[in-house]
């Protein structure tokens, strides 16, 4: 597991090293210039005669650029180091680092010098502190450089990136590589940061999690495969098809009939012991041939009015509600009358079971502020799972306001509802309000229709594992359904990412991430018994 700082958080942590733990910043300093020196050996990128050019600012970030120019020298390579804007502010760091380059007979070269010869160009100009758009000079100078060829390496993070948000503040650096000192950044890990981080490595070079004691306010991380091995329940040697969990799935409607058969096929694929779905009559038969093993529950009838019927299918609901270990309700409902009466009742006596709520089941609660707070007091766990149009549609702001800060909005609004939220981007994020997490298993095929529907019922399934096998509640196990939902999004991410080995992402469907889920389920259960046997 990865933890994620903001500029803020990771100032702390360096100061708290340097003031509590006695490790000055000069010696932080002199080994993150030293980690990215071994991290670019490390990449068979450098030769004997290979040419280098570092780029260095005035501030702390342009410091460890000198410092690695000066190791550079040492080992005998040939590289030029260039200080770009300065006007005369310094970082005490910088005025130190310089002079002692001054005293190896080290001089810069000015900026207008740099031509395409170098095979390769170091970024040390703005480090995490960036927090404004470029100026026009500044732009073009990121141009410039991203313009050489030869391999792109970034100290710390990339020239132009906000280390919180992500967002490309008029340019950034390209980087092939990026060596990060400490901590990950979240701006690194965010789009479209991510997309100007090239590789990432994380150097150690002092700053532990012993300085997270200086942190206030959540952390966000990022999973990765090893944390689903270990969270994700074994399933029990003498279970049954009610251990594994019984879902019940409220989808579709007569003009939608992919949702609730998407749904049903991935809660299945990912581990569910039984499926029951409650849609339209008109996909009765569609959610009867593709997913036999399903039980179906209709709703609206054909020329029957719903005033007319809702009391018996009500009823009916009633009985699958108490039969179910959890509940998926909103994929391709719609938002009329029947939706919104279906939902409610379904939050009313669905009792400790969680209650997963998508697609059409979240714009109806956008409209419904009575519903809405109904959802809110729920004593069991809900989970929301919005794209970010919804998610702007539940929280009343613009989506691009919503994007200057994902991570703080999607935390903000779980905390405040009282669910665990899924907010659904090209990296989601999986939040209670008190712990978040960024899933980045997934590419950009999985923007695709249905893509969502397959989400939900994954999440339904392994949320419907645990409650089938011990019978908990949300209030019982909070951390292993946090777990459960957490691992369903990394898994289905992981799935999209399978698919890539058949095709290219152009090419990827709903259908696709479901044909793969499978096989990843297999490679994190045989990683499981490996594990086990290890132990042993």
């Amino acid at each position: 597991m990865r933890i994620l700082l903001d500029a803020e958080q990771m100032r702390k942590c360096d100061n708290y090293t340097s003031e509590h733990f006695g490790i000055s910043s000069v010696v932080l300093m002199e080994r993150a210039a030293l980690a990215t020196f071994i991290s670019i050996c490390n990449t068979g990128k450098m030769y004997e005669d290979s040419k280098t050019l570092i780029i260095c600012g005035t501030g702390n970030n342009g410091a460890d650029g000198l410092a690695l120019a000066r190791i550079f020298f040492e080992g005998g390579y040939d590289a030029d180091f260039c200080v770009a804007f300065d006007e005369g502010r310094h970082s005490e760091l910088y005025d130190r680092q310089l002079d002692t380059l001054s005293k190896y007979g080290l001089k810069p070269i000015s900026f207008s010098e740099i031509e395409d010869k170098y095979d390769i160009v170091i970024d040390a100009m703005f480090g995490i502190g960036l927090s404004r758009n470029l100026s026009e000079e500044r732009i073009a100078a990121i141009e410039k450089l991203n313009s050489l060829s030869g391999f792109h390496v970034a100290m710390d993070i990339p020239s132009g990136i906000n280390a919180d948000t992500g967002a490309v503040m008029g340019a950034a650096f390209d980087a092939d590589l990026t060596v990060t000192y400490g901590f990950a950044k979240k701006g690194m890990i965010l789009d479209p940061g991510r997309g100007y981080t090239g590789q990432l490595l994380i150097a150690n070079i002092g700053i532990t999690d012993r300085s997270l004691e200086a942190v206030e306010g959540p952390l966000f991380r990022v999973p990765e495969t090893e944390d689903v091995v270990k969270t994700l329940p074994k399933r029990p040697v003498g279970g049954n098809k009610g251990t594994f969990g019984k879902v019940l799935i409220y989808a579709g409607s007569e003009k939608i009939s992919g949702a609730c058969a998407l749904a049903g096929l991935a809660a299945f694929k990912a581990g569910a012991g039984m499926v029951k779905i409650i849609t339209s009559e008109a996909n009765a038969d569609i959610v009867k041939k593709i997913l036999p093993e399903a039980m179906v529950t209709v709703t609206g009838l054909h020329n029957s009015a719903w005033a007319d019927i809702k009391d018996d299918v009500k009823a009916d609901i009633k009985d699958d509600v108490a039969w179910s270990d959890v509940i998926l309700a909103g994929p391709g409902i719609g938002t009329g009358e029947e939706a919104r009466e279906v939902l409610a009742l379904l939050a009313d006596v669905s009792g400790d079971r969680p209650l997963v709520i998508d697609a059409d089941g979240l714009n109806i609660i956008s409209a419904d502020k009575e519903l809405r707070e109904k959802i809110k007091n729920r004593s069991a766990l809900t989970v929301m799972t919005p794209h970010l149009g919804e998610l702007s549609r539940l929280t009343g702001l613009g989506i691009n306001k919503i994007k200057e800060d994902l991570c703080g909005e999607a935390a903000d609004f779980a905390g405040k509802e009282n669910v665990i939220l899924v907010a659904k981007d090209s990296v989601s994020v999986v939040t209670d309000g008190s712990r978040s997490e960024l899933i980045t298993s997934g590419n950009s095929g999985m923007a695709t229709a249905g893509s969502g529907d397959v989400l939900s019922g994954i999440i339904a399934a392994l949320l419907g594992n645990i409650a089938g096998a011990k019978g908990v509640s949300a209030k019982t196990c909070k951390e292993e359904l946090f777990n459960a939902v957490r691992n369903a999004a990394y898994i289905h991410g992981m799935a999209g990412s399978a698919c890539l080995e058949d095709m290219a992402e152009d090419s990827v469907t709903a259908g696709d991430i479901i044909a793969h889920l499978q096989s990843v389920i297999k490679d994190i259960r045989d990683e499981q018994k490996t594990k086990s046997k290890e132990r042993v």
